[in-house]
């Protein structure tokens, strides 16, 4: 196994953060017609982790799990209705003790897009949780059609494009057959989010202090839905069918829904391929500046998309489609071209980048650091990948994966939101999961027999409970103002 070379310098940091890329959606995990060349070379210089699991199927509670390194059971922010409190001990106030230049720009989303919509107001407290160079976007639709102020609406309104995008957006939320969700972006391409984020990225490290270290959360926010890449990225998938294996294409005719269904997961991926692509650009910049052989760099997403999967798309369930998410790492002493089939959690960034910056997280910070696994002086992390949304729970022991509760058939209808109904934004998180799943990932990696009911796996399904109630049990922690209470 060769590493990447070492320094001896303080090595600098990139967390690259994805909105809705399922894990097995990249070439480098042997997807079939994904074209995603720029992480496959960060995988080829790198360690791919094909077992990393996010901590909540959510945008707001899983980036909080990873900035606060606390489970969301501990944090409250279980949906994207609970916000962090700008006070929450992260590791980046680690990184700053540690002489380390804290930024971030794109996507964070520590923010609720319904209730305060300008995120330029809120710079101060993200500048609070530990950064200190802020330049945040609100995503596709926090920019669009819920009419958030953010730098980038700053940037479309300059080119007066701002009402023109916020329209059509619009039309995608309300359910409008006008606009599809797998629409092509109509404007120049340079002007889509994920373009001005490489962009606004490519500029920060053109003019970065070499004098000091820095760590810096990059936050694209494809692909998540409207699947609406340029059309550039989607003829990569039209007409040739993406490159698939015969037995993958749908035998035609097609019907109208199937059409719609398989013309949507071409849209997507063509959206993982425009990711990829900015991806690239900020990569050659770093390379251009003479900072890749001192960067360490990592790459994982904020959650899945079902893509198709059980007849659903989007995430908020506890399906492995939702959960599953990529995770690549690379740099200074990682291993190269090292596939890794341990088990990870996004909550372990947090105590991995601060080890790898010679410094400690804070005293409430749950995560592991993967340093040692990422250095191949081991081969092992997690036992088990815990997740949750709100009081739904799953564990995943390697093989067999529990889900307690499921979101996607959930009966509990109490205490609903207006007019935001489902578990995103008014899910209350205090009702008992309403059903029990039990699935053998070794058989059935797509998960479509569930096992809790046949007595065959009667003690198996006892003992997952059992691991579960563990790990609840050992997630439990004081709040932040407790330190040193004896009580």
């Amino acid at each position: 196994m060769e590493t990447g070379k070492v320094t001896g310098k303080k090595p600098n940091v990139i967390l690259i953060t994805s909105d809705h890329h399922r894990w097995d959606y990249m070439g480098c995990a042997g997807a079939v017609g994904v074209k995603t060349p720029n992480l496959d070379l960060l995988a080829a210089r790198g360690t791919l982790i094909t077992r990393t699991y996010c901590n909540a199927p959510l945008c707001v509670p899983s980036r909080i799990a990873i900035t606060s390194g606390r489970y969301p059971m501990n944090t409250g922010c279980f949906t994207n209705r609970h916000p962090i409190h700008p006070d929450t001990p992260t590791f980046l106030h680690a990184l700053r003790g540690n002489g380390y230049h804290t930024a971030m720009i794109g996507k964070l989303h520590h923010h609720v897009h319904v209730w305060d919509g300008d995120f330029i107001a809120h710079e101060a407290d993200i500048h609070q949780l530990g950064f200190e160079h802020v330049h945040e976007t609100s995503g596709k639709m926090g920019s669009g059609s819920i009419g958030c102020e953010c730098q980038y609406t700053r940037f479309l309104r300059e080119q007066g494009l701002l009402e023109a995008y916020r329209s059509w957006t619009g039309r995608f939320r309300q359910g409008n057959a006008t606009m599809l969700p797998n629409e092509a972006w109509p404007w120049d391409q340079k002007y889509t989010q994920d373009a001005y984020i490489a962009r606004k990225a490519s500029e920060f490290l053109l003019k970065v202090s070499p004098d000091k270290p820095f760590y810096l959360h990059l936050g694209f926010v494809g692909p998540h839905d409207p699947y609406d890449a340029p059309q550039s990225y989607r003829n990569l998938y039209d007409n040739e069918k993406a490159g698939m294996p015969e037995e993958h294409i749908p035998a035609a005719p097609l019907t109208d829904v199937q059409r719609m269904e398989y013309d949507k997961l071409l849209a997507y991926k063509a959206c993982i391929t425009e990711v990829d692509s900015q991806i690239g650009r900020v990569l050659d910049t770093l390379k251009a500046s003479g900072l890749q052989d001192d960067t360490v760099i990592l790459y994982t997403s904020d959650h899945g998309d079902n893509a198709g999967d059980h007849g659903m798309w989007g995430k908020i369930n506890l399906y492995e489609g939702s959960v599953h998410v990529p995770f690549i790492a690379a740099g200074p002493g990682i291993g190269q071209s090292v596939v890794s089939d341990a088990i990870v959690e996004l909550i372990d960034i947090g105590q991995t980048v601060c080890n790898f910056t010679g410094c400690e997280s804070h005293h409430y910070d749950q995560g592991k650091s993967m340093m040692p696994l990422l250095l191949g002086t081991t081969q092992q992390h997690r036992k088990d990948a815990f997740c949750e949304m709100g009081s739904d729970k799953m564990l995943y022991d390697g093989r067999y994966k529990l889900m307690y509760g499921d979101l996607t058939r959930d009966t509990r209808t109490e205490l609903q939101a207006a007019p935001y109904h489902g578990p995103a934004f008014g899910r209350p998180v205090n009702l008992p999961p309403d059903r029990i799943s039990l699935y053998d990932l070794l058989k059935d990696p797509y998960e479509q027999h569930n096992l809790a009911d046949d007595p065959v796996y009667h003690e198996i399904l006892a003992q997952m409970k059992e691991k579960l109630l563990i790990r609840l049990l050992c997630n439990m922690q004081a709040v932040p103002d407790d330190v040193g209470s004896v009580l």
